[in-house]
């Protein structure tokens, strides 16, 4: 069922960890544009990598096939894409690839993975079919039309392949073994018989010739087809069709948002060296797993935050108004406390926009390797800070310019995910960075606007870079917009006015906490 503030991710993330029962630091989800077919990446610590349908041409390419773009033919589409998520989500809660690490070894890889999903598929069948019978019954159906050749008459090779698969099918010897495990699970020795079973398929692998379905899990992206085939048509049950109708509307309305997002942030490209603007992927797992770690300093965070809260809320305090915020990030910098960057003025300051700014480059890491832990934390802080979504934007950068989070959108697990992906790497296009941000906050209506810049404040990327991030900190700083650095190098307190420099984790988020804080101030 689609929820009021349903998306699209949310939908995808809700439905896959629900179906398995499991949380997302148990198993990685990635929800991708840059593959064609499913994903299992790696044997010890799996990630699922499930692709997503692209317009090519006003039609809808999705593993493998062509769909019309019509309400009719996507339908037919996201039932492939329902047995794709849940098929992958059963593997999620009933396979453990970690088992066949040893047992791979000195055997050749593609007829281990042969004899791996055939293990395993069957695990996973028997948890969809005792886990909800509709949705086995609709995968089954799905599969059975694919194998059926429902549309374009089958070349001489698709018919001995399609002749193989139902011989695997029908094969007594194949539903023997198939009977074989589902009677081992859950039983004393089941690991055991596992790799006995593995062991017997891999001598006698003529009884696995049979195509990989289109929504089952590959472990090879040049498994790719070069040519497209038309999609099928699949009739079903109502609990995907009402799913599937779900899912296109949420997708429709998600992609209007993001092609909307592009298109802004692109026009500001003018004059800038960046290769493009970047939404990314997201990895829901690898955020979880930073914000367990970090859980102890996220708690620390929230009650220093609650602290500073309940003393901007004293009717007793009279001594604050607007910001001078050049003595602000001096307390700052000297980890002081003074009531005297305060201007005393009666009236409420206006609205905030505020952007942080992370540079994920190749030369932050030499002196920072803990980026995605600090854009966890800062997150996490600048959520609780505002209380507003709308109030603050997450960019990094390198050579592209990268949208983590946009005013417009929520901080929700399609957000914390792309967060979870943030990996240093490239150049540190510093000026053009802080000159896109800047741009963005100049069609903003709101009266006061920060960027806070996570740096090393050592640009590099092209020609008299240097000059040009001169020339772009007074610009900035004249335009109105209040520019914060926060850095790892003494550097950073020679190029930006206000600035404050931590070298570890905790240091540099209690100086953007502090920071931040002191600029929002509001009473």
């Amino acid at each position: 069922m689609m929820r009021d503030d349903d998306s699209f991710y949310e939908f995808v993330y809700r439905t896959f960890y629900g179906f398995a029962e499991a949380k997302p630091e148990d198993i990685g989800l990635v929800v991708s544009r840059d593959i064609r077919y499913p994903l299992i990446e790696s044997i010890q610590d799996p990630v699922i990598v499930i692709p997503v349908p692209r317009l090519v041409n006003d039609k809808y390419v999705y593993e493998g096939m062509v769909f019309e773009n019509t309400p009719e033919r996507r339908r037919d589409m996201w039932f492939l894409f329902l047995a794709t998520l849940y098929h992958l989500s059963a593997h999620a809660a009933a396979t453990s690839y970690s088992r066949y690490e040893k047992w791979l070894k000195n055997k050749t890889p593609e007829t281990c993975w042969h004899v791996i999903d055939f293990v395993e598929d069957t695990s996973a069948d028997r948890y969809l079919y005792h886990k909800d019978k509709e949705i086995w019954k609709n995968i089954h159906a799905i599969e059975t039309g694919i194998s059926a050749e429902q549309n374009n008459p089958p070349s001489k090779n698709q018919r001995e392949k399609n002749r193989r698969f139902q011989a695997v099918t029908e094969s007594t010897q194949i539903s023997n073994i198939r009977n074989m495990i589902i009677e081992s699970i859950g039983k004393d020795g089941y690991h055991e018989k596992l790799l006995s079973v593995a062991d017997s398929l891999y001598r006698s692998r003529e009884l696995l010739q049979r195509p990989v379905l289109p929504f089952h899990e590959h472990h090879d992206i040049t498994w790719t087809p070069k040519v497209e085939q038309s999609g099928f048509k699949f009739k079903l049950s109502s609990i995907f069709e009402e799913q599937a109708d779900n899912l296109d509307a949420l997708w429709q309305e998600n992609e209007h948002r993001r092609n909307k997002i592009i298109r802004r942030y692109s026009k500001h490209l003018k004059g800038l060296n960046f290769d493009s603007v970047v939404i990314p992927q997201g990895n829901l797992q690898k955020y979880e797993k930073i914000k367990s770690e970090t859980l102890p300093m996220l708690k620390r965070i929230r009650q220093q935050l609650r602290l500073i809260a309940n003393l901007a809320d004293d009717p007793k305090i009279d001594e604050i108004g607007y910001i001078d915020m050049q003595m602000a990030i001096q307390a700052v910098a000297s980890e002081g406390q003074s009531t005297e960057i305060f201007e005393r003025d009666e009236l409420r300051r206006g609205e905030e926009a505020w952007v942080i700014l992370i540079d994920k480059s190749a030369s932050m890491q030499l002196r920072f390797d803990r980026i995605k832990e600090f854009a966890v934390c800062v997150s996490e802080s600048a959520n609780e800070l505002t209380g507003k979504s709308d109030s603050w934007a997450l960019y990094s950068f390198d050579n592209n310019f990268h949208i983590v989070k946009d005013f417009k959108e929520k901080y929700n697990q399609e957000v914390k995910a792309r967060i979870g992906t943030i990996e240093n790497g490239g150049l540190s296009l510093l000026p053009d960075a802080i000159e896109m941000s800047a741009r963005v906050l100049t069609e903003d209506p709101r009266e006061r606007k920060y960027i806070f810049v996570i740096t090393d404040g050592h640009p590099a990327g092209y020609d008299r870079i240097h000059e040009a991030f001169s020339k772009t900190v007074k610009k900035t700083e004249i335009s109105g917009i209040t520019l914060v650095g926060i850095g790892v190098t003494k550097a950073i307190s020679r190029k930006f006015r206000n600035s404050a420099r931590g070298t570890d984790l905790k240091q540099l988020v209690t100086k953007f906490i502090t920071a931040y804080k002191t600029a929002a101030v509001d009473v």
